[in-house]
């Protein structure tokens, strides 16, 4: 009874200080991450240099009327600003994606050539009028490639920058009014505009019905803003967007149409990813280990599973090393090859055995079933959880006959 309760009492503790060493673990991967996060950082100030040398991310407003009404009041003549919007606005877009690489970081930038037509609708208050102004924004004039130009009724303008009310600068030019407009009267335009920018491009619609159609060659590009488009098509050549928003369904919060480039190889994300699955892995190693002890009854040192778990964290800092100079996924194979490697002739050392190549076989699954995981982005977890249910089906079954008890109890001498 003594021995059984030494034989129990040296498993229990060993499978404590295992436990323990797991958990002191996730400060070498916390470390990892931490590195991960600052450099992306530094990508994220490399891309406001690059943005304030270029041109930031591309806010387009929808074209108004302005002009003064005068309102008169207890004998008092007031000048009021008035703002017309459009009744019908069309923008049709085609966006050119390029990288730009400073250092070892590389920053979407883009080149487009945006077109916008449409129409406004005579009000009374605008036929008293001779003159009026057409003004938009765009956020960041410095991504202005050329003079925009505007076809107002047939005639030709150019726009100039000023400050508005809101002592912001905008695009604005003088239009001169026909003399016999009506109200109901349509008055067409139509306004050619180059613009650069940084990963994002957005445009407000604020009109009673408002279209954007874009096309790009860039195969990644993320919907979002306040409407998705009605139709899209993306394939390896690049995409192309619609969309269609009533006046009805906007309001001064929400009424952006936008799309951003993103970088499917950006590195920090992809690490960051695979970081999360750190400490699983080192899991499911050590009860690896500990069923080829069981198995083979040759015994893994505590400090040799503290050194293998140095190892498999360590995996995560050669993947950023790498990913940073090389695409990812050649990153994580020469990665999980040094690291596979390196365990398995360790794990050579230690057990003198074939079972050493067993672990190293365990080591690369583990590592090919993480890649998966990673590729399987919106089935991770159900992918990740059949994954564990059956590798703990796998431990039951090799030790559903066993009494640890009675196998590790030394066999008494047999009496003369």
């Amino acid at each position: 009874m003594s021995q059984n309760f030494k034989v129990y009492f040296s498993n229990t503790l060993k499978l404590t200080i295992i436990a323990i060493i797991i958990l002191l673990l996730l400060i070498p991967l916390a470390m990892i991450k931490g590195t991960i996060r600052e450099r992306e950082q530094t990508k994220e100030t490399v891309k406001e240099e690059i943005a304030n040398a270029t041109a930031k991310d591309q806010v387009i407003s929808a074209p108004k009327l302005h002009y003064l009404r005068t309102i008169t009041t207890n004998n008092n003549n007031e000048e009021t600003h008035i703002y017309e919007k459009a009744n019908r606005l069309d923008f049709d877009t085609k966006v050119n994606v390029e990288t730009l690489r400073r250092s070892i970081y590389e920053i979407l930038v883009y080149n487009s050539t945006i077109q916008i037509s449409g129409n406004f609708i005579a009000s009374d208050s605008l036929c008293n009028q001779k003159f009026c102004d057409l003004q938009f924004e765009i956020s960041d004039f410095k991504g202005l490639t050329s003079i925009a130009k505007l076809i107002f009724l047939n005639q030709e303008y150019t726009f100039d920058v000023i400050q508005n009310d809101y002592n912001k600068n905008i695009l604005s030019t003088t239009i001169k009014l026909p003399e016999d407009l009506q109200a109901g009267d349509n008055l067409d335009f139509h306004i050619d505009l180059e613009v650069k920018g940084t990963e994002s491009i957005d445009f407000i619609a604020s009109a009673n019905h408002t279209t954007l159609k874009m096309e790009s060659t860039y195969p990644h590009p993320s919907f979002n803003g306040d409407f998705l488009p009605t139709k899209r098509t993306i394939t390896d050549k690049g995409f192309t967007a619609e969309w269609s928003v009533l006046g009805i369904n906007t309001s001064n919060a929400a009424n952006s149409m936008a799309v951003t480039f993103l970088d499917p190889a950006d590195p920090y994300l992809q690490a960051e990813r695979s970081t999360k699955y750190g400490i699983l892995i080192i899991i499911m190693v050590f009860v690896a280990g500990l069923l080829v002890e069981f198995i083979t009854k040759k015994k893994i040192h505590i400090i040799q599973y503290a050194v293998i778990g140095l190892s498999l964290a360590l995996f995560y800092a050669l993947l950023l090393a790498f990913s940073e100079f090389i695409l990812f996924g050649l990153s994580y194979l020469i990665a999980a090859l040094m690291t596979t490697i390196a365990l398995t002739l360790y794990f050579r050392g230690i057990l003198k055995n074939k079972a050493a190549y067993l672990l190293g076989i365990f080591v690369a699954l583990f590592y090919a079933i993480n890649f998966v995981l990673l590729q399987l982005e919106n089935f991770a977890l159900l992918s990740g959880t059949l994954i564990l249910f059956i590798l703990l089906s796998t431990i039951m079954y090799f030790t559903r006959n066993s009494n640890i008890e009675k196998e590790e109890q030394p066999q008494k001498e047999a009496l003369p």
